[in-house]
């Protein structure tokens, strides 16, 4: 990406958890404790069992992904196939629904009956209904209410429906504007099924939030299945936005705009990454992150990268002057059934770890630590922000931004500072526990994967952020039906 740095920047396309709901890291607690069958973690001294996450359960970061399925859930795809291709449609669409569902999000209902069947499934804010019936299937999202018709709104509507492949919006009695997939059960395979209410549901999600910031006729369709931030996660989101923005300009102001463009396009894009992956915001912000995300590549081959990286920094800086009134709009709990990005390939994961951690190690033998260690964490986590990925390498990710930002996890909660950066010391055990404990769940699903712990390094933070990273990019992850 100029210099001696290519950027690999893709763009595409909450911090949620959920009441009664076992997190991660709640399994994890229970393995160190050994309800789970885990190796206790203990403190060196006395001995005594640690938990390493003790005071976060129920914490989640990273954008849902549903590429989080365990090995159970992928058997009833794989029996979804076998059905549809017996023309058991009926216990096809059974078996996909149940493949559909995250039993610890409680996101999907499906109801069997004598004459058809009936489901719902929820996204963000929207709630996705449906029926099969007589031979079809129709599904339904409402989204806005607009009681007088809004000419500008109708043709942003009718744009729209250019670029849907399986949906369309309408407009029902109630005035509701909705989004609708409808098709014969004959035709309902798993995977036009899957893509379809993906489709719906993810659309629908963001076109509520969206439609409603720019039409102020629209009025809300009810419903709203989120929950609203306690006012002391929205004080720390936002402190943590503000200051997390205010440090990246100062570093990227400190450096020569010319010589370093690359450096500062890598600390730009990294704390856009950052904020998704650690803040999750929704709604509006995340669009703009993503618009953001985008700058980098609208004329490229027209305007130099010094100009690019003066719009992204203009773009930052205006995200960093959020306001809390603004930040309640676009940061809240929510749950959802579909990611709203593809699925990433092993090696897209690795080749990108691999380029970004290639040009840190010319940084930090150039004495730049700090941008060395963010190009780094910018390797990790990108690919969070363009891809859905797979819920152990969300799960790793999450124990590599522990390390890299303490601070933040403390302040969520966390008891155990598993990096000082005052003594460069490690709590290295607990890092393993937690590596292994993220790792046991999928075992099962990736039979091939393997961590070694000999190969990450604890000797400074760059080098255990380029000895982790690589261990996540070579896992394999290699399923079979």
């Amino acid at each position: 990406m100029g210099n001696a740095v290519t950027l690999i920047f893709v763009f595409g396309a909450v911090f949620a958890y959920f009441k009664n709901t076992m997190s991660w890291f709640t399994k994890l607690l229970d393995r160190i404790n050994g309800t789970g069958g885990g190796v206790k973690a203990t403190n060196e001294k006395d001995k005594i069992p640690v938990n390493i996450f003790a005071g976060m359960e129920g914490v989640r970061f990273g954008r849902y992904s549903d590429n989080n399925k365990r090995n159970r859930k992928a058997q009833c795809w794989y029996q979804a196939e076998t059905y549809y291709k017996e023309k058991k449609y009926n216990e096809a669409v059974a078996s996909f629904f149940e493949y559909l569902r995250d039993d610890a999000k409680d996101n999907v209902h499906f109801y069997p009956g004598d004459k058809g069947f009936t489901f719902d499934l929820i996204q963000g804010s929207r709630q996705v209904t449906g029926a099969g019936s007589n031979g079809n299937i129709t599904a339904t999202a409402r989204i806005v209410v607009m009681e007088e018709q809004n000419l500008a709104a109708m043709r942003r509507l009718l744009d729209m429906n250019y670029n849907l492949q399986y949906t369309r919006t309408a407009i029902d009695d109630d005035n509701h504007i909705c989004m609708i997939f409808q098709t014969d059960v004959a035709s309902a395979s798993p995977e036009k099924l899957y893509f379809a209410l993906r489709e719906l549901a993810t659309k629908a999600d963001k076109l509520d939030d969206l439609l409603l910031a720019d039409f102020r006729q629209l009025k809300p369709a009810g419903n709203d299945l989120t929950t609203p931030l306690t006012e002391s996660e929205l004080n720390l989101r936002l402190r943590y936005l503000h200051n997390w923005v205010a440090e990246t300009l100062a570093l990227g102001d400190a450096q020569n705009q010319d010589a370093f463009s690359g450096a500062i396009a890598y600390l730009l894009a990294g704390v856009v990454y950052r904020i998704d992956f650690l803040l999750m915001p929704e709604a509006k912000m995340l669009a703009e992150l993503e618009r953001i995300s985008a700058l980098y590549w609208d004329k490229k081959d027209e305007v130099t990268l010094v100009e690019r990286n003066q719009m992204l920094r203009a773009a930052i800086a205006k995200l960093g002057a959020t306001t809390k009134e603004e930040l309640a709009k676009n940061m809240f709990h929510s749950r959802a059934t579909f990611a709203i990005c593809p699925p990433a390939k092993p090696d897209r994961i690795r080749d990108n770890v691999y380029t970004a951690n290639k040009d840190a190690k010319w940084y930090m033998e150039n004495l730049y630590p700090n941008i060395a260690v963010a190009i780094v964490e910018y390797g990790v986590l990108y690919t969070h922000f363009i891809f859905s990925m797979p819920a152990v390498l969300t799960n790793l990710t999450t124990i590599f931004m522990a390390v890299l930002h303490p601070a933040f996890f403390t302040d969520c909660g966390m008891k155990i500072v598993l990096y000082n950066a005052d003594d460069n010391k490690f709590r290295e055990e607990e890092i393993k526990q937690a590596v292994d404990a993220a790792l046991e769940p999928y075992t099962d699903k990736f039979r091939k994967m393997k961590w070694d712990h000999g190969r990450v390094q604890y000797t400074s933070l760059f080098d255990f952020s380029i000895s982790f990273s690589e261990q996540m990019a070579n896992l394999n992850l290699e399923t079979k039906r």
